[in-house]
């Protein structure tokens, strides 16, 4: 008997996937965008393995799930998955923690840090404004910005996406903090949260999203900030508090912030998009080309070794 496998994320390498379609019957998702609950609740039940995006594996989905044997998870966090209703249905759960990922991750984030320091995406956007087009004035002033060297970056979470942000940041010049109450780095300068908070010029959050993480940032933290700071995050949306974060924008605690993460992905009407002092980006951190190939391999391995009895799925995380 044939094995089913839906592909739930928008798209997959074409070499990997060829693997799968010489062994199994795919299903590929044509919607554009992640499955909703209601979605999966309809379908789940045909298929044997799944890999998987953001979207909801809730207690309702794996128990309509009567054939699963796996969730391969395309990427690093698997918060979307109700582990303990997969632990007791005997459903294998892995994701990709692969190196290619971590560094796709910390580069997107220093490329966002530049782009808020140099003010580069709000000149960009500035020159094809409808104020620009009627003055024809460069207002380069507006747009002065500052050296990544001349700046103290803190670094929330310092697990293997962490490292390599600091890694990076240390090559430009920047003097590098970081807040984790796990690690010990002695070659980076540890302070507590509020610390880093109070003495960055730029804070980045790199934690996974779980209880003792969820809302951990709030008006509070951003409230320490120096004049004319930024924050990014290319995590998880709900390790911020959102509206926090929208009310520290507004009310002049931060100058400008950068996300890759919404609470609602993709984003219909969030305000941050209309913000004009945010840089966003449509949840691209981890995706490269080279990362992506990485994370599909991985993925349809883990895939072919529980189904077809071939070994140990790499990275099990149930």
């Amino acid at each position: 008997m044939t094995h089913s496998v839906l592909i739930a994320d928008e798209w997959f390498a074409e070499q990997h996937l060829k693997r799968l379609e010489e062994r199994f019957q795919v299903t590929r998702n044509t919607k554009g965008r992640w499955y909703r609950e209601n979605e999966l609740l309809d379908v789940i039940g045909e298929y044997d393995a799944v890999i998987a995006g953001q979207e909801p594996y809730t207690v309702r989905v794996l128990e309509k799930a009567r054939k699963l044997k796996i969730i391969a998870r395309r990427g690093i966090g698997y918060d979307n998955i109700d582990l303990e209703t997969a632990r007791k249905r005997h459903i294998c759960i892995t994701n990709t923690p692969v190196r290619a990922e971590h560094i796709a991750v910390a580069e997107l984030t220093l490329t966002l840090i530049l782009d808020l320091l140099r003010r580069t995406v709000f000149s960009c956007e500035f020159l094809r404004s409808d104020t620009y087009k009627s003055t024809r004035l460069w207002r380069r002033e507006d747009f002065f910005g500052r050296g990544i060297h001349e700046i103290t970056i803190g670094i929330v979470g310092l697990g293997d996406i962490g490292r390599e942000v600091a890694k990076l940041a240390n090559k430009l010049g920047s003097a590098v903090i970081y807040s984790d109450p796990y690690v010990n780095e002695p070659t980076l300068k540890h302070v507590s949260l509020k610390e880093l908070f109070e003495q960055a010029d730029v804070v980045t959050v790199h934690v996974r999203s779980t209880d003792e993480t969820r809302g951990m940032i709030n008006y509070d933290l951003f409230s320490r900030m120096k004049t004319g700071s930024y924050f990014v995050n290319t995590a998880r949306p709900d390790v911020v508090k959102m509206d926090d974060l929208k009310l520290a924008l507004k009310n002049g605690l931060l100058a400008a912030a950068a996300t890759d993460v919404f609470d609602v992905e993709p984003p219909i009407d969030d305000e941050l998009l209309r913000m004009r002092n945010v840089i966003v980006t449509p949840h691209i951190a981890g995706f490269t080309h080279t990362s992506l190939d990485s994370i599909d391999e991985t993925c349809a391995d883990n895939v072919i070794a529980v189904l077809l009895n071939e070994g140990q799925p790499k990275n099990r995380i149930v």
